[in-house]
């Protein structure tokens, strides 16, 4: 069953600091992934799988939202 990046990093006991940090980008950035507002790179996704141990079809991306 995929789950929502947030579930997934929540699990990993992760803050959205932490996974920005870990992923070389601004909290501000990540936040707009994890929302839907910016489609996230493919390496920021492998990257987000390696660190909270998941594989990709584990994850239900968010819909890109248009607000």
């Amino acid at each position: 069953m995929a789950m929502s990046m947030k579930a997934l990093r929540v699990n990993a006991n992760l803050t959205q600091d932490d996974m920005a940090r870990i992923l070389g980008i601004s909290r501000d950035t990540y936040q707009q992934i994890e929302s839907g507002k910016v489609d996230p790179k493919p390496l920021y996704i492998h990257a987000f799988c390696h660190v909270v141990g998941c594989e990709l079809d584990d994850i239900s991306l968010p819909e890109r939202s248009t607000n």
